[in-house]
């Protein structure tokens, strides 16, 4: 089944993270892997505090903090190699809290 990402783009990750969505195209090709794979941009994913964020389908896995060497190690190990990187992954208590 092919993967499918949604990189955050809402105003807190796109501030954190310029560049993460041509890290990831780069991380794709180097690869292998930049036609199989949908790389999209998406809304808030509510883990703002810990952004850029990027959701990996299937399997609902979201990533916080991508930044440029997660992005490139997340490719290799969970796209290429199907081993999610555990230690990235959100929880419920990063979600934003509601004001």
């Amino acid at each position: 089944m092919p993967y499918r990402l949604y990189l955050c783009a809402g105003l807190h990750c796109a501030a954190r993270g310029p560049g993460t969505h041509a890290t990831l195209e780069h991380a794709l090709w180097e690869a292998g892997l930049l036609g199989a794979v949908e790389l999209h941009l998406s809304g808030c994913q509510d883990h703002c505090d810990h952004g850029p964020n990027l959701l990996v389908q299937p399997g609902n896995y979201r990533y916080v903090g991508v930044t440029p060497e997660r992005a490139a190690a997340i490719i290799a190990r969970h796209l290429r190699d199907g081993l999610p990187v555990l230690d990235w992954q959100a929880t419920p208590e990063l979600r934003r809290k509601a004001p």
